[in-house]
Order: C-alpha cells, then structure tokens, then sequence
C-alpha cells in the first residue's frame, strides 16, 4: 500500500501551495488508521484530500533507467556534428507536430512580446523555443557523461558575483534559490552542485512516470539532491536550510493551479507560492538566479538577494514577497523570450479546478481528469439545499466500488 499523508488546507498557516495532491471520496463513519471522521456541522462529512505517493513497478522503473543510460551513451559516443543535427532537426520535429505545445507556447508569447509583434516574429520566436528546448534535453541526456569541472568550465558567470550567494549563506539560515525554465535551467542545479554548494532541488512531475524517472535520474547522475514536491519534499528542503544549504525552486508556472494570484506581464494568473512562503518561514534570503544559452555556449546570472518580512500578517507578508520575485521573473524572461521554454499556458482562459496532477495543455490531462472525475462529489449534492419543494430526492452518490455510503451513526 502506498503511504498516504493528509494535506493541511490551502488557508492553513503551514500550507506551501505546490503539493501533487490526491482527492478521495469521504471516509465512511468509523476510523481511518487511528482516525475518526467527522462532520462539517450540516451532517456531511467533508471531502478529504491526500497525498498519495506513488508505488514504482519495479520493471517499469528499471528499463525508464536502462533506457536513459543507454541514449546517454548512443549520444555521447556519435560525432557531435550528426548530435547537433539531430537536435536542431529533433526542434524543427517538435514543433511542427506538437500542435497542442505549439498553441501553449505561441499564447505565452503573445502576453511577454510588445503588443502588435508581427505574427511572423511571433512564430519565429515560438520556433526557437522548441530549438531551445531540443538542446536542452540534448545536454540533459549527456549530462552523466559530462566531467564535474567541465561544468564550472563550460557556464561563466556573466553576472552578479559568487560573494551574493556566499553572502546570503553567511547568515547560516540557508539560501532560496528561484529561476524560471528559461535557457539552460538544468545546468543551474549542475553548476552550483560541482562548485560545491550543497543544493536541493524541488521538483513536480507533469509527465509519465516511465519519463519522469528517466529525466531524474539523469538530474541526479552527479550527486545532486532532487525532492518532490510533497510534504515530505518539504521537510527536506526545511532541513537543508536549517543546516545552511540551498534549496532550489522554478517558480514562472503554477503546474497545479492552487498557487497565489498575481499579476504577471499586465494579466492575473497564479504562481506558486512555496519558495517565498518557504523563505519567511525560515529567514532564508531568496536569490534568484539564470542560466541563459549564448552563440558560443552558456552563462549564468546571480542576481541581489531579497529577504521576505514576516510579520503578524502572513497574507501580506506572501503577498509582497511574490510581488518582488514577479519582477524578477518578468525582467529576466523579458531579455529572452526565445530561451522560455514553458509548453503550458500561464495565462489561463478559462476557469479550471482548483486541485490538478497535469498542467493544463498536457497531453495526459484528458485521462487524468476522467479519473479524477469519478471521485469528485457529484454537482447535484452541492445543489441539493436549492430544490424546489417536493422535487423528488436525488440518488445518493457512489463510491468507487459502486457502494452507496451508509448514513452516519448517530
């Protein structure tokens, strides 16, 4: 059986707002573990949401790795101009046939290029993305067969300087470190890891299992600390600040819709808000840093850090602190917005639930959401108390099983 953990409510003082959560039906009377239900006041039991951490089928696990070993390989044994073909052609690919990406990719664009950008420029630059994005998994593929030092080599910093992050360090409460999936994002962790800064990472899975183990494991070749965004992800961030580390968030897409209202490039939208709450609960400074693509390779940027007051008023205390990082995150992917490779809208058109797995535009969100809606309370039963009198009483809803529950004991 999986490890189930309950998660505390959005308005709760210890909520971070980028859990992968779980909805379940609500518990009949009796115990759950050494739990008891209980009622909202109006003789219903409240849905409950959970986490549910994931059972690796053991073969599907070991050939997602085998896989990712042996293409790290393939690519790292063949000439590197046939590789560099492959990825501009593997772009061009992606591009062309991923037309739901491609949608995403062009409505983001629209909200960050000045207004009345020619359509062609607009479309160009979408291009680039993918191209972007192609290189990106290129370097993630060969990145175990990459020595440590040709990553402190091979991504100069360009701006800012290493004493900002030692700096925020010296405190001894640990760094927040926040990016965007702009330009080379996966070399930041690489970089930092191999110039000796004990960084950890937060991740959240948007695609397959079978892909996400590959790419994971593929980040974590060279030492480097990947956690999930869960709360168990959490307290493991919360102990490497407490030891005087650095934990490393993206923070440019709310992936599950339950982050914090902003307003990002003139439209609201939500962004996560974990890294800043993160951040004013433990003291650490928040230190933004960028790894960009150039013509002749990368560079890295390190920005000033900022420090979120925390005082009695904790929705004003997020509230500040995500309008300081939304500046950040708009000046730097305002400078390239050929290298923001995010494949799903930001900017929302129409309302969706509060709790998702996928983000909107994946290709698994259709049979996501079908599941999800098997275990979602049924419209009526929030319709109910709105009848007309003597409207003949709606069925009960069933649970997965196809059991009606038993009313309360009273």
């Amino acid at each position: 059986m999986p490890h189930l953990v309950q998660v505390r409510d959005p308005q709760d003082r210890k909520y971070y707002g980028f859990f992968v959560p779980t909805l379940t039906r609500p518990q009949e009377q009796g115990t759950h573990g050494s739990g008891t239900t209980t009622s909202d006041g109006n003789g219903r039991t409240p849905q409950r949401v959970q986490f549910r951490r994931e059972e690796r089928r053991e073969v599907r696990y070991v050939l997602s790795i085998g896989l990712a070993v042996a293409f790290s390989w393939i690519f790292w044994l063949m000439p590197a101009a046939l590789r560099r073909l492959i990825t501009e052609r593997g772009g061009q690919a992606f591009y062309r046939r991923s037309r739901t990406y491609r949608e995403n990719v062009l409505a983001n664009l629209r909200q960050v290029l000045p207004p009345g950008t020619p359509e062609e420029e607009l479309e160009a630059t979408a291009r680039e993305v993918f191209r972007v994005s192609a290189r990106n998994f290129m370097d993630l593929i060969l990145t175990p067969r990459i020595r440590p030092r040709d990553f402190v080599r091979n991504v100069p910093l360009v701006s800012g300087d290493w004493s900002m992050l030692d700096q925020a360090l010296a405190a001894g409460r640990g760094a927040v470190l926040v990016t965007a999936h702009l330009g080379a994002f996966d070399y930041i962790g690489q970089t930092l890891h191999n110039r000796g800064y004990k960084l950890t990472t937060v991740t959240g899975r948007t695609t397959a299992r079978f892909v996400f183990d590959g790419v994971t494991y593929l980040r974590r070749s060279h030492g480097n600390v990947i956690v999930d965004a869960t709360p168990s992800g959490v307290r493991r961030v919360m102990q490497a600040l407490r030891r005087g580390e650095c934990a490393a968030f993206v923070t440019d897409r709310d992936f599950f819709q339950n982050g914090k209202p902003v307003t990002f490039f003139g439209r609201p939208t939500t962004l996560p808000p974990g890294a800043v709450r993160i951040a004013r609960d433990t003291g650490a400074p928040i230190v933004p840093v960028f790894a960009r693509r150039t013509p002749t390779g990368y560079a890295m940027s390190v920005h000033q850090p900022f420090v979120v007051e925390k005082s009695a008023d904790l929705d004003a205390d997020i509230t500040r602190g995500m309008e300081s990082l939304v500046k950040i995150l708009e000046a730097a992917i305002s400078a390239t917005p050929e290298q923001w490779v995010m494949f799903q809208r930001v900017w929302l058109t129409e309302p969706v639930d509060p709790i998702r797995v996928f983000p909107v535009g994946s290709p698994l969100e259709s049979e996501l959401l079908e599941r999800f809606a098997a275990v979602l309370p049924s419209p009526r039963s929030s319709q109910q108390q709105d009848d007309p009198p003597g409207a003949p009483e709606a069925e009960p809803s069933r649970d997965r099983t196809g059991r009606r529950p038993r009313p309360p004991t009273p």
